[in-house]
């Protein structure tokens, strides 16, 4: 089976996260959604959107881990490439396709880390040491404080996410909308 689709979105979640080892709120978590809307999914209560059939095509692709790695702007990248589902299908093809376009899971090289410090400090009146003084200096002194801060609120609001029961209709529709 080369595609995706509503049907068999919850059989693709369900076995890839047993072959994974994945618990259902880990899952979630990383695909921005509640517990109970996987778990309504799984059970074909509900049916996923396309944006949730992109989201765990994309996971399944390219596994667990290097998903978690994604941003969240890394996510939706990859699943504008994708673009509109014909017919509710989407293709492992696709997926693969999508994500090497992105340049999402792929790093910046070593030459353009370089040059992009040697300018930075260049603006400074020195090269590419002083590019490292300067983009490394903001972050220790205010980074402690604002770090702290943005896990915290993030934190809340990825808790009260994840413990919805509500329906999210950006992830998933009742079955009677079909």
């Amino acid at each position: 089976m080369d595609e995706i689709n509503v049907e068999n979105v919850p059989h693709f979640l369900a076995v890839f996260m047993k072959e994974n080892k994945l618990e259902i709120k880990e899952v979630a978590k990383e695909i921005n959604c509640s517990i109970a809307t996987l778990k309504r999914i799984i059970a074909k209560k509900t049916f996923a959107t396309s944006n949730m059939i992109k989201q765990v095509g994309i996971m399944i692709s390219i596994g667990f881990e290097e998903y978690k790695k994604l941003t969240k702007a890394d996510k939706e990248k990859i699943s504008e490439k994708i673009g509109a589902l014909g017919g509710g299908v989407l293709g492992f093809g696709t997926i693969t396709s999508a994500i090497g376009a992105s340049g999402a899971v792929v790093g910046l090289s070593a030459a353009g880390i370089t040059s992009g410090l040697a300018a930075i400090g260049a603006t400074v009146g020195g090269g590419m040491l002083a590019g490292i003084l300067a983009i490394s200096i903001v972050p220790v002194a205010v980074g402690g404080l604002g770090y702290a801060l943005t896990k915290g609120v993030k934190s809340i609001i990825s808790n009260n996410r994840l413990k919805s029961e509500e329906i999210d209709p950006y992830w998933e529709f009742l079955k009677s909308h079909n």
